[in-house]
């Protein structure tokens, strides 16, 4: 069964009660959040009065610093326990190496003590920058407590490939982050992947192979929307759900 959650924007100012109740109505089934609101009081009741769930939890950089990455894990994980969510956004930021292996499986250890589960970010702006290279991180730090996260615009503007997403096996994908992008105005790729990307179907992405591609293998799992972009973050958030509700499900029909 595919079910559709909504990623929070960090530049959204609306309370987490408004940005909930406008994601349930739209037809969300889910909301990823940002520690902060995870972890504020009487966050998971608020979830639970929009009938919505907490999909993921932004987001564990995983640096050299060791210290500091496992002290945001353990916040992370408590806002996991608090709010139930089964994954945590990780974003690998040191380059890949034997000591960057094990501190993500303590990583690893940490939020599997509140039941939940790494899910790694590849991007081509980062270290780790393809489904491939991702897949790696997740054998070191065992399957069981991590998957690889596919965001399209990372998966479209990335070395990753077709005989990737196809290949993967369907219980190392995590979940998916899903939106849209015109062709590129440079070489910024921050300000493309932050301000600039588009409803899913208004932009130069293969959305309908990508969809077909995993429907087609039998993955079923979420599908959370991710519309990063200047200009829509200052539509009303209800208006915002419902777009990004209706524009993504028509490709997972």
């Amino acid at each position: 069964m595919i079910d559709f959650a909504l990623t929070s924007d960090g530049r959204w100012t609306a309370g987490t009660d408004e940005l909930a109740t406008a994601a349930g109505a739209a037809g969300f089934a889910g909301i990823g959040l940002g520690v902060d609101r995870a972890s504020a009081p009487g966050a998971a009741a608020t979830l639970a009065g929009a009938g919505v769930r907490c999909s993921e939890l932004m987001a564990l950089m995983v640096s050299r610093n060791e210290e500091r990455t496992l002290a945001a894990a353990r916040q992370l994980a408590a806002a996991a326990a608090a709010v139930g969510a089964p994954w945590v956004l990780t974003v690998p930021a040191a380059p890949p190496s034997a000591e960057t292996a094990a501190l993500l499986g303590r990583c690893a250890d940490v939020v599997a003590e509140a039941g939940a589960r790494l899910a790694i970010e590849f991007s081509p702006l980062g270290v780790v920058t393809s489904i491939a290279a991702a897949r790696e991180l997740v054998a070191a730090a065992d399957p069981g407590r991590a998957a690889v996260m596919i965001d399209t615009w990372h998966f479209s503007r990335g070395d990753s490939t077709w005989e990737q997403l196809a290949g993967i096996p369907l219980e190392e994908i995590a979940y998916l982050q899903f939106s849209d992008a015109p062709e590129p105005l440079g070489d910024d790729g921050f300000t493309e992947t932050m301000d600039r990307r588009l409803w899913p179907g208004e932009g130069t992405f293969e959305l309908a192979r990508f969809a077909g591609t995993l429907l087609d293998r039998g993955w079923a799992g979420t599908v959370s929307v991710e519309v990063l972009n200047a200009e829509l973050v200052r539509l009303p958030v209800a208006e915002f759900a419902r777009a990004a509700h209706d524009t993504t499900a028509r490709f997972w029909s």
